[in-house]
């Protein structure tokens, strides 16, 4: 705030102003500055006004109001050189300039008096006296009402609905300060609050309703608004406006909800869900949404055995704050519903795949008959992948083909799979009744697989003892029998349902000529660096042809492993890295030389490991190439690697 220019009672005042003009503060004849321009005045006559002592040393004087009555009433202080501070102020009940004596004011608590001066009489560090005008004088508000009505609407309300005043604390905790319970419907509450020193206004707080809804289910959800503007509500505190009492009238805060009903499948599962009103935050706030990166749930019901729903106690408004849309689960089908018939796939299929509104339902009014269809989608999607002539793509690696849906800012390897599955030696795979949305398509970009391999030692069992990888054991052995158990118990059957590629006693019971027995590894070999499409399947019904791009071949990166002591180099996992990210992209397993050749990696810096898996000792460390960068088509050696495990 700026300072105002005193009026300097001496005969000299001119002179001072115009060193005023050419010095700073500290060189003009008088130390104490007023700082405050409006003054808060108790029903005794008592307030409080904001100085600044501009000295080195301690300002020492009295202050008064010019226009007193009789004698003015003086307040002596005293404030150390250098600091700002609140020093006490008064005046007599029957002056003219005490607020409490002015007109009151429509649409305002508080009374108050214009072009008010204040006196300073000053003793230290220099005698003098000097005045401040302009000044507005104010009756003193210590507390407001946070007020409000809450209203529903709609065939089915809530029950046992209370609103309870929250304030934020420092490191992100809340502390509740008071509620009030609601005794009926457009039942009001008010929660006194206390205003800040002067007439400043309140803390901020934040307001949360809650009430039991259709199944009687304690659900909550907090304010949105103006004051005397309700604007909807936040599913999260991180969405709640700030109510703040100030001097000039109660805060009103309104609660307005409502309800959608309708049909579907018997015994579904109805979700109400709305995306939020802002999505700052970044992406860890979006992520940590009830259905990430997307909306917050603000309902959920279980329809009954004829199909009828409700979900109650939504925030009702005409703003863009809260626009819903309705999903119904049966069995694994999900399907989700806006403001018309329009199936959609998912949450980011509803909102148009760019967080837009304009599908969802604007809740004004009570929404019954919303019908909300849940049987299979009956899309077929057949995926054509095509392959450089350079290679032979493999089953497990190349041709394995992936769906992911096409979350908005999301990156490829961390969007949800929809469904995968290996195509066929052709590079064709057809997936059966695939939801409405937005998709990548990846072919041979599998992140990590697991298969049964042939291994050159009988007995691999001494890398799983400990209590640590003693639930392990069922990763090698010599025939498949051998194991403890059998089909329907112990090892033998963990071995026979691992996913993905179970054992089976048709492969995993014989030894391959060569070999001695078998182990279960973090391995499927690619020769192709992998391709992204996209896709989009709109409505349900529908046959859709995807064609992908041609998946070329990839660079290949050749080592060989050493061990120490002469120890076994065989059967060691050598693991590529993408250094742009953690996931595993490609891997080998040591030869009976110790010999591997990494294939199928895309162009970009890898990160190399060795013994990822702890197969063959514990220790990981090696000396020799940590990362190398390449292109895809080309061949790279990076030498010998000598594992220290």
């Amino acid at each position: 705030m700026r300072l105002r220019t005193p009026v300097i009672a001496s005969a000299a005042a001119a002179v001072i102003a115009a060193l005023l003009t050419a010095a700073p503060a500290e060189a003009a004849s008088y130390k104490l500055y007023v700082k405050s321009s409006r003054i808060a005045i108790s029903s005794s006559g008592n307030g409080s006004v904001l100085v600044k002592c501009s000295s080195k040393s301690t300002c020492k004087g009295k202050v008064s109001f010019t226009a007193d009555t009789g004698k003015p009433r003086t307040r002596k202080y005293s404030v150390k050189g250098g600091k700002t501070t609140r020093i006490a102020i008064a005046m007599h009940n029957n002056a003219p300039v005490n607020p409490h004596n002015a007109a009151a004011v429509a649409g305002r608590d508080y009374k108050s008096v214009s072009n008010v001066s204040v006196k300073v009489d000053e003793d230290k560090p220099r005698n003098t006296t000097h005045y401040y005008k302009k000044i507005t004088t104010e009756t003193l508000v210590s507390r407001q009402q946070i007020t409000g009505r809450v209203t529903g609407y709609g065939p089915v309300l809530a029950s046992d609905i209370r609103v309870d005043l929250v304030k934020l604390l420092r490191g992100g905790n809340t502390q509740l300060v008071k509620g009030q319970d609601i005794s009926s419907n457009g039942g009001r509450f008010s929660l006194a609050v206390n205003l800040g020193g002067a007439n400043s206004p309140s803390t901020a707080y934040r307001l949360r309703i809650s009430g039991k809804d259709q199944d009687g289910i304690r659900r909550s959800w907090y304010w949105r608004g103006k004051d005397g503007k309700p604007t909807g509500g936040g599913a999260h505190l991180r969405e709640a406006m700030a109510v703040q009492a100030t001097k000039t009238k109660d805060f009103v805060a309104d609660f307005r909800y409502g309800s959608i009903s309708g049909t579907t499948a018997a015994g579904a599962d109805v979700t109400v869900a709305s995306p939020p009103a802002t999505y700052s935050g970044g992406t860890v706030v979006t992520r940590e949404l009830d259905l990430p990166y997307c909306a917050n749930v603000f309902g959920r019901t279980e329809a009954s055995g004829s199909g009828a729903y409700a979900v109650t106690f939504l925030p009702m408004t005409s703003s863009g704050n809260n626009r819903y849309m309705v999903g119904a689960r049966n069995s694994k089908t999900q399907a989700w519903y806006g403001k018309d018939s329009t199936r959609y796939g998912s949450c980011h299929d509803a909102t148009n795949y760019k967080r837009s509104r304009a599908n969802l339902i604007t809740l004004t009014a009570p929404v019954v008959g919303k019908t909300l269809g849940a049987s299979q989608s009956n899309n077929t999607v057949k995926v054509s992948a095509s392959f450089s002539p350079r290679y032979k793509p493999t089953g497990q690696g190349d041709r394995w083909i992936r769906l992911r849906e096409k979350v908005p800012n999301v990156p490829v390897l961390d969007a949800p799979v929809v469904a995968e599955g290996q195509a066929s030696a052709s590079g064709n795979r057809t997936f059966k009744n695939l939801a409405p949305g937005r998709y990548w398509v990846e072919v041979g970009r599998r992140t990590g697989c697991s298969d049964w391999y042939p291994s050159k030692f009988k007995d691999n069992s001494l890398y799983f003892k400990g209590l640590d990888r003693g639930s392990e054991k069922w990763k090698a052995f010599k025939r498949l029998r051998d194991l403890s158990g059998n089909a329907n118990g112990g090892f033998e059957r963990i071995a026979r349902t691992v996913q993905p590629n179970p054992a089976t006693g048709a492969e995993q019971n014989k030894i391959v000529r060569g070999y001695k027995g078998w182990m279960y590894r973090g391995y499927c070999k690619a020769h192709g660096a992998g391709t992204v499409n996209t896709m989009d399947i709109s409505g349900t019904g529908r046959t859709v042809t995807k064609k992908t791009s041609r998946n070329p071949i990839g660079a290949v990166v050749k080592g060989r492993v050493t061990r120490a002591k002469g120890k076994t180099n065989k059967e060691i996992m050598v693991r590529l890295s993408s250094s742009a990210g953690t996931r595993v992209i490609r891997t080998d397993i040591t030869d009976s030389k110790g010999v591997f050749y990494v294939a199928g990696l895309p162009s970009g810096k890898w990160t190399i490991s060795v013994n990822s898996d702890s197969w063959r000792g514990i220790g990981r460390t090696f000396s020799g190439r940590h990362s190398i960068t390449v292109k895809a088509g080309r061949g790279y050696n990076v030498g010998t690697l000598r594992f220290k495990g």
